[in-house]
């Protein structure tokens, strides 16, 4: 009798020994499992996943417990989302993840509360916003080599090949800087606005001045591209005998440009 006593007092000492298959739970096996089977749950299951540290956001609530729970060990489960997505991650190659240097934090382009697995980045937060036809422009057009972090945010970094090209005015015979911003805005590239004009010459000030009224910028930088010259007497036609004669008591005066805008500003 002592003997068979010991036996249980074994036995059931080893049964209280193990382990929960689930880990360190604080919930009762009542509250999920039915007394019927151990396959059987209650329904509803008075557990409930917002009472953890993972709430189960868009697609997650319909996700099947064991995709995260594989060894249906619940306790100290990652909550990291490469955990559970790290082949999603290997295998993304538009863009490529690993060769991009993106970091494993998927939550900082994905959003778990979207109902498909769409991107959520958001680059106006970055240092190179983008605006106007930038937004509409695909990853790769930029980042043609698959890498994100430390890309050139200069314009001429993409847009060499348009500086070069531009012959109207030639951007590179002009000795223009290839500091794109200056003339152009992303909102519309087209047409360019010569912002330091201003300075010299109110090119938007009048009407028979502003772009549009005249074809091209050797209308009055006929030395193209030294756009330091510029001709007012190609438009403004006057006889140089008759505007001798008006300005005959003008001290310094010529019959060139530079001497008409000194005074005719």
């Amino acid at each position: 009798m002592i003997r068979w006593l010991l036996r249980i007092i074994i036995f059931s000492a080893s049964v209280l020994a193990q382990e929960s298959p689930h880990g360190n739970l604080r919930w009762k096996c009542a509250d999920c499992h039915t007394t019927e089977g151990w396959t059987e749950m209650v329904s509803p299951m008075k557990f409930s996943h917002s009472q953890t540290q993972f709430l189960l956001r868009g697609q997650h609530r319909n996700t099947q417990c064991r995709q995260c729970h594989t060894t249906m060990l619940f306790a100290g489960t990652s909550q990291a989302c490469v955990s559970c997505h790290k082949k999603d991650f290997d295998r993304s190659i538009v863009p490529d993840h690993r060769q991009a240097g993106f970091v494993s934090e998927c939550q900082l382009c994905h959003s778990d509360e979207s109902l498909t697995w769409r991107s959520g980045f958001d680059h106006n937060k970055t240092q190179f916003p983008t605006r106007g036809i930038h937004e509409a422009v695909d990853c790769r057009s930029c980042h043609a080599n698959g890498l994100f972090r430390k890309t050139p945010k200069e314009c001429v970094a993409c847009h060499i090949k348009d500086f070069i090209a531009t012959k109207n005015p030639n951007h590179s015979t002009a000795g223009f800087q290839t500091d794109c911003a200056t003339c152009h805005r992303a909102l519309t590239w087209q047409p360019a606005t010569f912002f330091p004009h201003e300075q010299y010459f109110p090119i938007g000030s009048f009407d028979t001045h502003r772009p549009g009224r005249w074809k091209s910028c050797v209308d009055c930088h006929p030395a193209s591209p030294n756009y330091s010259t510029f001709e007012c007497i190609n438009c403004h036609t006057h006889s140089k005998s008759s505007t001798d004669n008006h300005h005959s008591d003008v001290r310094g005066y010529a019959y060139l440009s530079t001497s008409c805008y000194r005074c005719h500003r």
